[in-house]
């Protein structure tokens, strides 16, 4: 649980760095899960042709750098979620990888721990969540640098990200490290006490789909660089002004971000499932079973493909 003194930091910046929550325990089995993931994809895209190679003798960041330069749309393909589209629908890319390493994560109790510290012991896994793994720069082809989940991400607040019915929803962001980031390979940037300045009005940005606060707001503001070592995360309010910038180092950066709120509020993403990950009043509520909550997933894509869901997915900043 925080202290009282790191509370106090957080509600003044709107964030917070929270070091050694996770251990390589926690983080091997989603490491070894999405090895196996890429295995399958990129053995499938080379039968299919649309890459050369499976490129198997590779590590996992060698071999995932390699296949996005080829078949970029791979990208959306290593997601915890599906992806944002209102229009139509590519079969082929409408996909999530919700396995249960990812599962485990999001009901790992040191995180919830952390959690409940900021919003209380009734907590909700919202389904607003992202799986961003950054290739260095120098591997990435053109074509892939401009997607958030590789490359940057805009000035942005995290409220930006749902639909209006969670406006007044206590969102909590965890950003949760699974290799080291730092200033060299693109860790986050936040600009300290922005949350108090309330819900910015946002602009589409220079990546697709991607709301930016615009520069005026920023004016000369630079932020402060949040590096962080593997097992870390890193808190944020909803309304803090934070980006992130591209990987310029020889190795890997991958986190995932993910968000809770009090059970009861909206999650603001009503197409997509979340879940009661914690419970103290009630922990018979809490959902335990990795298979139910990917087959939530499942159900939502497909009454989403059927077009049984009547309403935005999310809100187009683009259109």
């Amino acid at each position: 649980m925080l202290s009282a003194d790191q509370l106090e930091l957080f509600n003044h910046n709107g964030y917070l760095v929270v070091e050694h929550v996770l251990e390589d325990s926690d983080l091997e089995p989603l490491e070894m899960e999405y090895d196996s993931l890429l295995d399958d994809y990129a053995k499938k895209l080379y039968r299919q042709g649309e890459i050369e190679s499976p490129f198997s003798r590779y590590d996992f960041a060698e071999r995932f750098a390699r296949v996005i330069s080829q078949y970029p749309d791979c990208i959306d393909r290593m997601n915890i979620s599906l992806p944002l589209i209102n229009g139509k629908i590519d079969l082929e890319q409408f996909h999530a990888h919700t396995g249960p390493a990812v599962f485990g994560l999001l009901r790992n109790p040191k995180i919830l721990d952390v959690v409940e510290s900021v919003i209380g012991p009734e907590i909700a896994s919202s389904p607003v969540q992202q799986m961003r793994i950054k290739p260095p720069l120098s591997e990435l082809a053109d074509v892939s640098i401009t997607h958030s989940g590789v490359g940057n991400t805009t000035w942005h607040q995290d409220t930006v990200a749902v639909l209006p019915e969670a406006e007044d929803t206590n969102q909590l962001t965890v950003w949760i490290a699974v290799t080291e980031a730092n200033e060299e390979n693109g860790c986050l940037v936040s600009i300290p006490g922005s949350h108090l300045e309330g819900a910015h009005r946002h602009i589409p940005g220079e990546i697709p789909r991607e709301p930016s606060v615009p520069a005026e707001i920023i004016g000369g503001r630079t932020g402060n660089a949040l590096p962080v070592a593997r097992g870390g995360i890193i808190i944020f309010h909803k309304q803090n002004i934070h980006r992130s910038k591209v990987n310029r180092s020889n190795s890997l950066r991958w986190s995932l971000d993910v968000r809770y709120h009090p059970v009861g509020q909206a999650s603001g993403r009503p197409a997509f499932p979340g879940f009661i990950a914690r419970s103290r009043a009630n922990p018979d509520s809490e959902l335990r079973d990795p298979q139910l909550w990917n087959q939530m997933w499942q159900d939502a894509r497909m009454r989403i493909i059927r077009g049984e869901y009547q309403g935005p997915i999310f809100k187009d900043w683009n259109a």
